[in-house]
C-alpha cells in the first residue's frame, strides 16, 4: 500500500507548476509517470535545422531542465546525437523547481559551462530574457501544426523568448458520492458563490468531511490571479506595476479568505493535497493542475470498489465574470549568443517539439498538447480521459502569467505567495492585500 500511495503522490508532481516558479519537489523520483520513449524530429524548413557548416563545428550542446522534464530531453538527445555524428547534448535535469534552475544555469555559467538551450518558467521570462541572455525565436521555426494560440504565453516585451512546451491551468476535482449526498449540482462549482454553497451544503450533510481544500504551496498567487483575471483585472498592470488592491483582488482575497475557515488548507499540492483528496477522502473538493489530473483520475479509477467516483472542473471564476485562466508551465528557450550554437540549439528545441515528443510527455503529465499532429496521436488518451476535453475551449482565453521585472523581479511569486497563504490562514484579506502591493512594488523597483 505504501508504493500506491507513493505512486499516486508522484503522479501530482508537475501539479506545483503554477505560473512557473514554484517548487516541482518529487518525494518518490523514482515512482514518478514517466514519457513513454518518443522519436523527435526536425521538418527541413524555415531554418529549423543548423547549417552544415555548424552542425560540423559544433562538438558539445548543453540543455538546462527541470528533473520533470528528463524523459523528453533524453528523446531530444538522441535525435541530436543521431542527426549530428561527434556532437554530445549534455543533460542537466536535476533542479527541483524553475528558480533551482535560473540559479544552477548562472553557476554553471560563471563556471565556464554555459547553457544553450533551457525550460522557462512562464513568470521567469523576464529573468531569462534580461539576465540569462534569452534570444527571440521566430515562430516561423515551428511545424504547421504547431497551435500558434500559446505563443503569446512566452512573449516578454513584445519577444518570443521561450517557445510554449508545456501549459498548464488550475482545476477543482470532487467527490461526486459527496457532493450527491449533500445536494449538490457539480454544474454550481463554475463561481466562487456555486463553490463556497457546495462548501456549506457539504458542511451541513453530517458527512464528516472537509468540504474544501484549496493547497497554498506555490499555489495562492495563482488562485488570487486567476480569479481577478476572471473579472478583467490581472494582478499586474499593462506597464507592469501590481494591481493587488482593486475591487476584483480584493473580492477574490474574500473568497480565499471564507475557504480558509473551512478547515486546515493542505501545504503542497502533491504530498498532501492529493493524498488527503484520493486516498483519504478528508476532502470533498481540492485544487489541482491541469498536468495532475490524468493521472489522479486513473488512480482513483483503479481502486474499483474502494474508490469513488471523481469529477472534475475548471477552477471557478468571480460572480459575473468568465474564464482567463493564468497559465502555468513553461517554455523552451535558447541562451547561446556564438551563431552555430544558436543554430544548434535551436534544431534542439524543434526536436522537443515533435509531435511524437509531446505526445508522449502528455499521456503521462497531461499538460495542453501545444501541437495538433500530437493531438490527433491522443484520440486514445482523451477517450480514457474525457473530463479532460472541456479545457479545450479554454485556450483562446488563456492569459499570459505575470512577468514581474526588476533585479528582485524573480522574488515576486513566492513573496505573493506568503501574502496570499497569510489570507487563506485568516489575516486581514484588505490589509493584506494593501501590504502585498507595497511588498511587490519595492521589489519591481
Amino acid at each position: 500500500m505504501a508504493a500506491a500511495v507513493t505512486g499516486f503522490v508522484a503522479a501530482g508532481l508537475l501539479a506545483a507548476c503554477g505560473g512557473g516558479s514554484d517548487s516541482a519537489t518529487d518525494p518518490a523520483e523514482s515512482l514518478r509517470p514517466t514519457a513513454r520513449p518518443a522519436t523527435a524530429t526536425v521538418d527541413d524548413v524555415n531554418g529549423a535545422k543548423a547549417s552544415p557548416e555548424c552542425a560540423s563545428a559544433v562538438k558539445t550542446l548543453r540543455m538546462a531542465a527541470v528533473g520533470s522534464l528528463n524523459d523528453a530531453s533524453k528523446s531530444g538527445k538522441a535525435y541530436m546525437e543521431k542527426a549530428h555524428p561527434g556532437l554530445t547534448v549534455e543533460l542537466t535535469a536535476t533542479a527541483s523547481g524553475y528558480p533551482e534552475l535560473v540559479q544552477q544555469i548562472s553557476a554553471d555559467h560563471a563556471a565556464g559551462r554555459p547553457a544553450d538551450v533551457a525550460v522557462a518558467g512562464f513568470d521567469l521570462l523576464p529573468t531569462f530574457a534580461d539576465d540569462l541572455g534569452a534570444q527571440t525565436l521566430s515562430p516561423r521555426l515551428l511545424r504547421a501544426s504547431y497551435d500558434q494560440r500559446f505563443l503569446p504565453l512566452g512573449e516578454y516585451q513584445g519577444k518570443l523568448v521561450a517557445i510554449p512546451q508545456q501549459v498548464s491551468v488550475l482545476a477543482l476535482v470532487y467527490n461526486l458520492d459527496v457532493l450527491e449526498r449533500a445536494g449538490v449540482d457539480p454544474r454550481s462549482l463554475t463561481t466562487t458563490t456555486g463553490v463556497l454553497a457546495a462548501a456549506e451544503r457539504v458542511k451541513g450533510s453530517g458527512q464528516s468531511i472537509q468540504p474544501i481544500d484549496l493547497p497554498t504551496s506555490g499555489f495562492g498567487q495563482w488562485y488570487l490571479s486567476t480569479l481577478a483575471s476572471s473579472k478583467g483585472t490581472p494582478v499586474q498592470k499593462a506597464d507592469g506595476q501590481p494591481d493587488l488592491t482593486s475591487p476584483a483582488a480584493r473580492e477574490a482575497a474574500a473568497f480565499l479568505s471564507k475557504v480558509g475557515t473551512y478547515g486546515p488548507q493542505s501545504s503542497d499540492a502533491t504530498t498532501e493535497g492529493l493524498l488527503r483528496f484520493g486516498i483519504r477522502k478528508e476532502t470533498a473538493i481540492s485544487a489541482v493542475t491541469l498536468p495532475s489530473v490524468a493521472a489522479g483520475l486513473r488512480y482513483i479509477h483503479d481502486q474499483g470498489a474502494q474508490g469513488f467516483r471523481v469529477g472534475v472542473a475548471p477552477f471557478p471564476t468571480l460572480p459575473g465574470g468568465s474564464p482567463h485562466p493564468v497559465a502555468g508551465g513553461n517554455g523552451l528557450a535558447v541562451l547561446s549568443t556564438d551563431r552555430c550554437q544558436q543554430e544548434m540549439a535551436t534544431e534542439l528545441v524543434v526536436a522537443l517539439l515533435s509531435p511524437e515528443v509531446l505526445a508522449a510527455g502528455t499521456e503521462a503529465f497531461s499538460f495542453y498538447p501545444v501541437d495538433s499532429e500530437a493531438r490527433n496521436q491522443l484520440a486514445a488518451f482523451y477517450r480514457e480521459f474525457p473530463e479532460l476535453t472541456q479545457f479545450d475551449a479554454l485556450i483562446p482565453e488563456i492569459t499570459q502569467a505575470p512577468t514581474w521585472g526588476g533585479e528582485r523581479g524573480g522574488e515576486v511569486h513566492d513573496a505573493l505567495n506568503e501574502e496570499v497563504v497569510a489570507i487563506i490562514g485568516g489575516a486581514d484579506p484588505n490589509a493584506t492585500l494593501a501590504e502585498a502591493q507595497r511588498k511587490v512594488a519595492g521589489l519591481i523597483s
